[in-house]
C-alpha cells in the first residue's frame, strides 16, 4: 500500500501540468465575471437575468429551488466539462508513457514493482486526480456562485438543492470521464506517443469503414463513434432529460412572445428520489465493468510491450 501511495504521488507530480490547465481556466472565468460585475455596477445596471429570465420577477419559491439545482449541474455538463475533457485527451498520451517521454522506461520497469501497481497508479493518478480536482473546483464554485447570486440578483438560492445538484452532477461526470480515461488509457498502451490523435484516426477510419458498407451493402452495422457517445454520454443525458424544459419553466419564447407565468412553475415529485435513482443501475454497472476491462487490457499491453531504451 506504501508503494502504491509513493508512485500515486510521483505520477500526480508528473502531470500537475496538465491537471493545472482546469484550474487555470476557472481562474480566468472568475477574473472575467469579476471584471463584468465592475462593469455593470460602474454603468448602472442592476437588473440582472439569469437565462433571460429577469430575477425581479422571480416570487415562486419553487422556481428558485429548480434554478439552485440547474446552476450547478449546468457547470459539469457545460463549459468546465470541456475543460476537464481536453484535459484528459493531454494527460492520456502521458499515461503509460512518461517514462518514453522522461527516457526513464528501463530503469522504472526494473525496479522490483508489480506493473499492476504502476498502471493502477497511473490510473488514479490521471484520471483520478481529475475527478477529485473537479470535485474541489466544483464545490469552491459552488459557493461563490451562490453567494454572487445572492449578492447581485435577488435569487433565493436552496443551498440543500445546490448541494444536490452539484454532487449528482459530478458523479455523473465522474463516470463519464472514467469511461473515456479507461478508453484513453488503453490506447495509451497500445500507442507510445500522441494516444488521442492516434486514438481518434483509427475510431474515424472504423467508422468511415462501417459508413461504406452500411451504404453499399445495406447493413445495419453499429457505429463505433456513435456507441462511444452514448457509453460515455448516457448518464449526462439522463440528467437532463430529468430538467425542466424552457416551456415547464415558463420562460417567454421569441416564437410565441407570450408572458410567462412564472407562478405556476412546480417542482416535479419526488424530483431527487427520481434523479438519484438514475446512479443504480445497470448501464452505470456496465460502465464499471468497462472501465475494468480497459485496466486490465491496458496492463497486459503495458507488460507484454517492447522497453524502450
Amino acid at each position: 500500500m506504501k508503494t502504491l501511495k509513493a508512485l500515486v504521488i510521483k505520477d500526480l507530480q508528473a502531470n500537475r501540468k496538465s491537471l493545472m490547465v482546469p484550474i487555470w481556466y476557472v481562474l480566468g472565468m472568475y477574473v472575467f465575471m469579476a471584471g463584468s460585475i465592475l462593469f455593470a455596477s460602474a454603468t448602472g445596471t442592476k437588473n440582472m437575468s439569469i437565462s433571460g429570465i429577469p430575477l425581479d420577477l422571480l416570487a415562486n419559491d419553487n422556481l428558485h429551488q429548480m434554478l439552485s439545482f440547474v446552476m450547478q449541474s449546468a457547470m459539469f455538463f457545460g463549459f468546465l466539462g470541456i475543460i476537464f475533457v481536453i484535459a484528459m485527451s493531454i494527460i492520456s498520451s502521458t499515461l503509460l508513457n512518461q517514462d518514453i517521454k522522461h527516457k526513464c522506461e528501463l530503469f522504472h520497469r526494473s525496479q522490483p514493482v508489480s506493473v499492476w501497481k504502476i498502471t493502477a497508479s497511473r490510473f488514479i493518478a490521471g484520471i483520478g486526480g481529475l475527478i477529485a480536482l473537479a470535485l474541489a473546483i466544483g464545490v469552491l464554485n459552488m459557493f461563490l456562485s451562490n453567494f454572487l447570486a445572492m449578492l447581485f440578483t435577488p435569487m433565493n438560492v436552496n443551498w440543500w438543492m445546490s448541494l444536490n445538484g452539484l454532487i449528482l452532477s459530478w458523479l455523473h461526470f465522474s463516470i463519464a470521464i472514467m469511461v473515456l480515461g479507461s478508453i484513453l488509457f488503453m490506447l495509451s498502451a497500445i500507442f507510445k506517443d500522441n494516444a488521442f490523435g492516434l486514438g481518434s484516426a483509427v475510431i474515424g477510419a472504423l467508422q468511415l469503414v462501417t459508413l461504406f458498407l452500411n451504404k453499399i451493402y445495406g447493413w445495419k452495422i453499429p457505429y463505433i463513434a456513435n456507441a462511444i457517445f452514448k457509453l460515455i454520454m448516457s448518464g449526462i443525458l439522463k440528467i437532463q432529460a430529468y430538467l425542466p424544459t424552457s416551456q415547464q419553466f415558463g420562460i417567454v419564447t421569441i416564437r410565441t412572445g407570450s408572458e410567462p407565468n412564472l407562478s405556476t412553475f412546480v417542482v416535479p415529485p419526488n424530483f431527487l428520489t427520481s434523479i438519484w435513482s438514475s446512479l443504480f443501475t445497470w448501464d452505470i454497472a456496465f460502465k464499471f465493468f468497462f472501465c475494468a476491462v480497459m485496466f486490465v487490457i491496458a496492463t497486459y499491453i503495458y507488460k507484454r510491450r517492447e522497453v524502450q531504451f
